[in-house]
């Protein structure tokens, strides 16, 4: 259980919440591309699937930002390097998981525009 508390600290909330819907939307884009090379149709569930999770990865990569931002501004420290090294640490968790809600948008927009060529 230390484990997943320092993970949870660490990556902070939204990037936590981003991993499972990351794991989906690979499956998802696997099985679209595994379809359009076999020729098989896909159900229209995947779209809704993928069109979901890539505005959810989105906005969870926004809300991780604005929780860093606001995060920030609750630190005290007796040192100005404490200081900077906690700001350091809450801001590269909201730039990580912008840039994790960004590329699973990306990965979802193209299992979608995969689906939309076959």
């Amino acid at each position: 259980m230390d484990v997943l508390s320092f993970l949870y600290k660490y990556v902070g909330p939204a990037l936590w919440a981003l991993m499972p819907i990351s794991a989906i939307t690979l499956g998802l884009v696997f099985f679209v591309v595994y379809s359009s090379l076999t020729r098989q149709e896909i159900s229209e569930w995947v779209e809704v699937l993928l069109a979901h999770s890539k505005e959810t990865a989105t906005l969870l990569g926004l809300l991780g930002s604005v929780y860093a931002l606001t995060s920030s501004f609750q630190v005290d420290g007796i040192s100005p390097e404490e200081i900077r090294q906690r700001m350091f640490s809450i801001m590269s968790t909201g730039f990580w998981s912008t840039i994790a809600g960004v590329l699973v948008s990306l990965e979802a927009s193209i299992g979608l525009l995969i689906m939309k060529r076959t």
